[in-house]
């Protein structure tokens, strides 16, 4: 038998109440069983009808807000507005987070104390602040969009820290002809023929897994490459350098796909690693042997206007800042091959003006004048 007390009814143990949703009358579940602690769940109750859209963003995870970025980048990709490797980074950071802050964690709850306690938790496990800096790149992005469809009422700048990341250092690393030579040495055929296509091309990980027999002619060298992040990375244009030449026929010879030219490499950074730990060099990666091909085009002075869109780039930008970056060495090398081209000396037969106790003479007639 229901027994009534004021606004609420207990049924059995349990209070339930009455709101009003839209003028109409609903009777709700506390799950109280205290009717003290059931009057503040009722009065919450009643604040939520009356204003629904506070109540769903009370109620938003960070879990939904996630999933609603993700599917927000794959409907851009499908519009061929961003590549699908973007929308799989934003799923791939969205793991990360919902990882240590929880399936069920609220956006309410999200202030600038649980981030701070997210990056310490990141860096405890050994994670990179460039990392981390693309992890909270993605929840920035996130409540961008929950912010937008009034699932989230915070503030972006009070909750995530100011230019997190900003003192990273993009790594310079690319390889010499002898470490080249070494680690494909350290290297079964098939393997060794990726890296080699790799530096001969600049082709990032994911374009040399999409080469194609048909893409390339080892004779004249030509090459395409199905670049997909960007419309200036499916790019087509002939290997020049020598060396570059001699290496993507090197790893025609010895590709063995008849179709993709590559077969699956699983594990590539870890066997990378290993290589390089027996050839005796320092470590590399995919991204590293790209570095390589632009390194080598700069120290044999192909002009950086020329290198950028064979690598994709748009401009020069980044092939100066990273991927084409010179030791002084190989800058002073690059030099001596403009030496041939450079202007005739212009002072080495003129008189030199020197000048004395302020007054104006010329070097190569103080002779003569002394003699007179």
């Amino acid at each position: 038998m229901p027994h009534q007390q004021g606004r609420l009814t207990r049924r059995g143990r349990i209070w339930f109440g009455y709101v009003y949703e839209n003028g109409i009358r609903k009777q709700v579940n506390t799950h109280c069983t205290d009717r003290h602690a059931a009057m503040i769940e009722l009065r919450r109750l009643e604040q939520e009808a009356a204003d629904p859209r506070k109540a769903a963003a009370a109620r938003t995870t960070l879990r939904q807000a996630l999933e609603m970025l993700v599917e927000h980048r794959w409907s851009e990709a499908k519009a061929g507005k961003r590549a699908p490797e973007t929308a799989h980074f934003y799923a791939k950071k969205a793991g990360a987070l919902l990882r240590l802050f929880g399936e069920d964690f609220r956006l309410a709850q999200l202030d600038a104390p649980a981030v701070d306690a997210y990056v310490r938790a990141r860096r405890d496990e050994g994670t990179s602040d460039h990392t981390i800096h693309k992890e909270l790149t993605t929840l920035r992005a996130a409540l961008r969009l929950a912010l937008r469809a009034r699932l989230w009422s915070g503030s972006l700048d009070e909750v995530l820290p100011e230019r997190f990341g900003a003192g990273y250092r993009p790594r310079e690393r690319a390889l010499t002809p002898d470490e080249l030579s070494r680690l494909l040495g350290e290297l079964t055929a098939p393997k060794a023929a990726a890296v080699a296509f790799m530096v001969a091309t600049s082709a990032n990980w994911r374009e040399c897994t999409r080469a194609r027999r048909e893409d390339i002619d080892p004779q004249s060298g030509w090459v395409h490459l199905r670049g997909t992040k960007r419309q200036t990375r499916d790019r087509r244009f002939i290997v020049a350098h020598p060396a570059l030449l001699s290496l993507l026929r090197y790893a025609a010879e010895h590709a063995p796909g008849q179709d993709l030219l590559f077969p699956p490499w699983a594990n590539v950074r870890r066997d990378l690693l290993e290589a390089c730990a027996r050839a005796g060099i320092e470590r590399c990666s995919p991204n590293d042997l790209r570095r390589t091909y632009g390194r080598w085009m700069r120290i044999a002075a192909f002009p950086d206007e020329i290198i950028a869109p064979t690598m994709g780039h748009a401009d020069t930008r980044m092939l100066e800042r990273v991927y084409g970056k010179l030791s002084p060495e190989e800058l002073s090398r690059r030099l001596l091959l403009h030496a041939r081209a450079a202007l005739p000396d212009c002072i080495a037969n003129a008189s030199v003006g020197t000048e004395i106790d302020g007054i104006s003479r010329q070097a190569g007639l103080a002779g003569s004048a002394k003699s007179s």
